[in-house]
């Protein structure tokens, strides 16, 4: 998902823009009625006052005053970033919630549409995982999930999106140039079928993979993997199917 710019150059620039023009306002002003003759005069006239301190006062309060603004804009920044990234997030697995991940197979589509990189998206789901739930509990179906995204970010090129896409259905992006789209689909169902819930009884998994086509937008390949996977179901379940 695209980083939210905190900072915009153009919101700067207007800024600046009106401050200078605020400015100059009223240095035309200070010079039309010698302000700074005036201050000198009244702090003459009224010299216990210290008024002549007032010029290397004002000038150290502005200086503090854009060191306090700085900092606090910078805190406020991070503070919404960790609040943005929060909300990526999965809050059981800790990967890209499915509004995230959304935004990423929109970039991926993108960046295939301009011809950088093409990729393959990946539909998993773990079989009769109502039946685990129903025989051990949900906490150990979330342990099932934690695990699982566990082998899956083990197997998986730095270059890929894991999304939890809903339920026990995982998302994953993987751009072709990695390693070749079926070795690395297989490798996930056999990592998944044989160290997935060893310990209690074999779980295994079904997954739907499509490659990007030219003239294919993120519907058309999330509906393909959607259709492959259903396929796989189909078939008996534990299955690799290819759209």
């Amino acid at each position: 998902m695209p980083h939210y710019k905190y900072l915009h150059r153009s919101t700067l620039l207007r800024d600046a823009f009106w401050l200078v023009i605020i400015n100059v306002i009223f240095l035309f002003i200070f010079a039309h009625y010698d302000v700074l003759e005036l201050m000198f005069a009244l702090s003459r006239e009224y010299d216990d006052w210290e008024l002549d301190e007032l010029l290397p006062l004002s000038a150290t309060l502005t200086i503090s005053l854009v060191i306090f603004l700085y900092r606090r804009m910078k805190e406020l920044g991070e503070i919404t970033y960790a609040f943005e990234q929060l909300s990526k997030l999965d809050p059981l697995t800790q990967v890209l919630n499915r509004r995230a991940g959304q935004a990423q197979l929109a970039n991926y589509v993108q960046r295939a549409e301009q011809g950088k990189q093409g990729f393959a998206l990946v539909q998993l789901n773990i079989d009769n995982f109502k039946h685990i739930n129903d025989l051990y509990g949900s906490s150990i179906g979330d342990e099932v999930l934690i695990k699982l995204v566990e082998l899956l970010r083990k197997a998986l090129p730095k270059a890929s999106q894991l999304i939890r896409w809903h339920g026990d259905t995982f998302l994953i992006i993987l751009p072709s140039q990695q390693r070749a789209i079926f070795q690395l689909a297989n490798d996930i169902h056999s990592k998944v079928n044989t160290e997935l819930l060893a310990s209690l009884e074999k779980t295994t998994c079904s997954l739907g993979v499509a490659v990007w086509q030219p003239g294919m937008n993120s519907e058309h390949i999330l509906h393909a993997a959607e259709d492959a996977l259903f396929d796989a179901k189909n078939q008996g379940k534990n299955k690799l199917v290819f759209a």
